[in-house]
């Protein structure tokens, strides 16, 4: 298959090698052209990024290499959380494909499930953004292996902040070559802050590059309480109020930045018009992995990445792409959620008149 697998320690992208761990050698331009010789243009290279409590040496810990970036069709009927049974798969990569004939995709492991019981997300929050810094690393042997075409980020919840520190320090040491190899960011359900992506997208604008990468933020209402979680347990940045970019998106301050709610009726009607179907059902009230693992979720990316012209930014926007999202706990009534709140602001009204 035309799968380069790897796994990060401290900044440095090694080959995955279960039996030699972190002896294992850091990636080359060599070894990412040997793992797809004949890779095409008209094909995407996509590094795919996982969220949290992950990590490819923990035997307590689940492997994104078994857990996410295969191609068992069975994986996902035993899994009780009903994840998705292949990110490549989904994404339209073939397991029998040596030679790169469909594309490459690249499996990006870190840990992201830090060995301890009490602040162990604001650890692998930190944790992600050393992450970044050896994803930046990655695409800068990506872009010397294959000069000249684009590299695609694919990623899920904390995932999001690996990727938009790896763009941000770029943009800050000047690395504008990078910055123009990277062709299209998706960012699902992203478990980071607005103020923190903000910062990435001015440092972006601010570097310059001839040409910016586009960064598609999906999210989801029945991902509001991971969304909060974030919100309460990353680290907290002085003077700042913590949001997270899925409460409300990023609005249209930023050219290179789409909002897209997936599961709004909006969206998913002006989808269905376009060929894509997104299934599952009713919405529903809390699913941190929907972005992903609905029926068509990912021939919808799928499509983004491989019909470029079609699904460009500007031409979504053109089409009049829905990009208004719903209030939060739009999925969990605030009664239900909140009941002394809710109460309360009842009285308040009834003593109103």
């Amino acid at each position: 298959m035309a799968m380069l697998r790897l796994a990060v320690s401290g900044r440095s992208p090694l080959v995955f090698d279960p039996a030699l761990g972190a002896e294992a050698p850091e990636i080359s331009p060599a070894t990412i052209r040997a793992a797809a010789p004949a890779l095409r243009k008209s094909q995407p290279l996509v590094v795919m990024v996982h969220g949290y409590k992950f990590d490819p040496y923990d035997p307590n810990a689940a492997n994104p290499h078994d857990y996410l970036y295969h191609f068992d069709p069975e994986r996902v009927e035993a899994d009780r959380w009903q994840r998705p049974a292949s990110w490549p798969a989904g994404l339209g990569f073939r397991e029998r494909d040596p030679w790169g004939i469909d594309g490459l995709c690249v499996g990006f492991a870190w840990s992201s499930r830090p060995n301890q019981r009490m602040g162990a997300f604001c650890r692998a929050y930190q944790e992600a953004g050393e992450a970044g810094r050896a994803l930046l690393r990655t695409l800068e042997m990506l872009a010397e292996a294959y000069p000249a075409r684009d590299i695609d980020i694919f990623v899920h919840s904390l995932g999001a902040r690996v990727a938009l520190t790896a763009l941000r320090v770029a943009a800050r040491r000047g690395r504008t070559d990078v910055l123009e190899r990277v062709g299209r960011v998706l960012l699902l359900g992203p478990a980071e802050l607005v103020s923190v992506a903000r910062d990435t997208m001015q440092a972006i604008d601010l570097a310059a590059p001839a040409r910016k990468p586009e960064i598609y933020s999906v999210v989801a209402r029945e991902n509001d309480f991971f969304d909060v979680l974030v919100e309460r347990f990353a680290p907290k940045i002085k003077g700042v109020t913590p949001i997270c970019v899925g409460s409300h998106g990023m609005g249209e301050d930023f050219d290179g930045w789409l909002d897209l709610q997936l599961d709004s009726p909006a969206l998913q009607e002006w989808l269905s018009v376009r060929g894509v179907v997104i299934g599952g059902g009713p919405p529903r009230k809390v699913c941190h992995w929907g972005v992903y693992n609905r029926p068509g979720a990912l021939d919808f990316y799928a499509g983004i990445l491989r019909d470029r012209r079609a699904w460009s930014i500007d031409a979504m926007k053109a089409a009049g792409v829905p990009t208004e999202q719903e209030q939060r706990w739009a999925r969990i009534p605030m009664p239900r959620l909140f009941p002394r709140r809710a109460a309360a602001l009842t009285s308040s009204a009834d003593a109103a008149g």
